[in-house]
């Protein structure tokens, strides 16, 4: 199993032949639906497009339980998949066909591996640059800092109090 949580679907996929054929059948959407969650429960069996339930082969009347469906309804739709050569049997079990070309998993580890060496490039060159600098802050100067400007806001609050007569007006200077 990759550990991969998604499956692809192409962003032209109602454009193709065969899903066209689906949906004008009198359950299309039924057909698309089913299609869907076998392209989901065959990444979850991360058997390359092998259809199955742990090392049991699915079967007809599994995918009827999992889908809310009647396994002749079942049956119906995936016997048309055969087909239309979207899914394949090889012995018992049921095969997504074309798998490889449209779930490459090889692509998804190339861009885990580029993520990695892209994250410790970024990672070395912080380090070098925080080697480089000769500027250090600790936490006492930062301390300071905040107490000095505390201090200053506390001072210019004071100010304006003073400014202020004791009815609460200030008095303004024209120029």
């Amino acid at each position: 199993m990759y550990g991969v949580q998604w499956f692809k679907v192409d962003r032209n996929i109602f454009n193709n032949r065969k899903i066209q054929l689906l949906l004008k059948k009198r359950d299309g959407d039924l057909y698309f639906r089913v299609w869907i969650q076998l392209l989901s429960i065959a990444v979850e069996c991360g058997n390359d497009g092998r259809l199955g339930i742990g090392e049991k082969p699915i079967t007809y009347g599994d995918c009827a339980k999992i889908m809310g469906k009647t396994s002749d309804k079942i049956r119906r739709i995936m016997e048309e998949f055969l087909e239309l050569g979207m899914l394949k049997k090889e012995g018992e079990t049921f095969l997504i066909k074309n798998w490889e070309k449209y779930q490459s998993i090889d692509k998804y580890e190339n861009y885990q591996e580029n993520n990695r060496q892209r994250q410790r490039k970024y990672r070395e060159k912080l380090k070098a640059e925080g080697e480089k600098s000769n500027v250090t802050v600790t936490l006492s100067n930062a301390e300071e800092e905040k107490r000095i400007e505390k201090k200053t806001k506390e001072e210019r609050k004071e100010e304006i109090r003073r400014e202020e007569d004791e009815n609460g007006f200030r008095e303004y200077k024209l120029q």
